[in-house]
């Protein structure tokens, strides 16, 4: 059996050797051009391009190298039976929840307008916010927003997530459906969105959700850029209805060099940095769920093709 890695270099070659490492008996192939394509069983992949999948008719396998899985379930030659599985990573998790973290402190704390004064040699001093106005509403209690709103919570901030169905997770308010998010969008201070990217999550945060939430709220996207709509984001923000946003995702990555996001003031604009999943662990899932796969067994983390994840 064989896997192909199809990644960009600053993954698979780190990939590709720990694949190797952990399963010597296993062929691995860096990228397309030295593979043989009868051989390969499954692919390591962020996004599959029209005409790779009918490459290989042995494929048994589509391994995501991350949680979000919107990439490759958007292959159009994607067949209806092929199982697509994804990465669960908990020090991942906790990465990315350290991240909200840190954005949201520095919101609250106005850690951006020392910086400013710094710069202007001003000496001032603002007071503190109170906690009843750090109310956090999470986007997605899937694992990595459980873990964003358990952070919260257990610093005291007032937490609310609004997911599918009720999660009932300690210290935090649940929400679900329409009427739902209306509800906790009405009192949210700092909104955080970790969903994944679906076709009915694809725009939801437009300028009509958005202005739901209070004056002042500030916004966190760690999910996919998708998920906005960033001119309704940008406008909402220079009318003032918004304090500013954190985005450590885009729509187009990176965005283009005369995108207003790159200079704004009151965005923190960082690239797809909040945390990477752990390379052993997704050489060591594949692996796994190859064995899995050729054995007739169930697979670790198979993504629900009709859910979206």
């Amino acid at each position: 059996m064989a896997i192909l890695v199809h990644l960009p270099s600053f993954m698979a070659v780190p990939i590709t050797a720990l694949l190797r490492e952990q399963a010597p008996d296993i062929t691995v192939w860096n990228g397309r051009e030295a593979a043989v394509p009868e051989e390969v069983e499954a692919i390591i992949a962020w996004g599959l391009k029209p005409g790779v999948l009918p490459a290989y008719p042995k494929l048994r396998l589509v391994c995501a190298a991350t949680a979000g899985v919107d990439k490759l379930l958007a292959a159009p030659d994607l067949p209806q039976d092929m199982p697509v599985t994804r990465i669960v990573d908990p020090g991942q998790q906790t990465g990315i929840a350290h991240f909200v973290l840190a954005m949201a402190l520095r919101h609250t704390r106005e850690l951006g307008v020392y910086a400013e004064q710094r710069h202007r040699g001003e000496w001032k001093r603002h007071r503190g916010r109170a906690l009843s106005r750090c109310r956090v509403g999470v986007l997605g209690l899937g694992e990595i927003g459980s873990e964003v709103a358990r952070m919260f919570a257990a610093i005291g901030f007032p937490v609310a997530g609004w997911s599918r169905s009720p999660k009932h997770l300690p210290g935090v308010a649940d929400f679900t459906g329409d009427d739902g998010l209306d509800a906790m969008l009405a009192q949210t201070d700092i909104l955080v969105c970790t969903l994944p990217l679906t076709p009915q999550t694809n725009g939801m945060l437009d300028r009509k959700t958005l202005a739901r939430l209070p004056q002042g709220a500030y916004f966190i996207n760690v999910g996919r850029g998708e998920h906005v709509v960033e001119a309704d984001l940008l406008a909402l923000i220079d009318e003032g209805h918004l304090a500013g946003a954190a985005l450590d995702v885009f729509a187009k990555e990176p965005p283009a060099a005369d995108d207003p996001i790159w200079t704004h003031p009151r965005i923190e604009a960082t690239p797809h940095i909040a945390a990477d999943p752990s390379y052993e662990l997704v050489a060591q899932q594949c692996i796994e769920n190859l064995r899995r796969a050729r054995d007739g067994r169930p697979l670790l983390n198979q993504v629900d093709r009709h859910a979206g994840y």
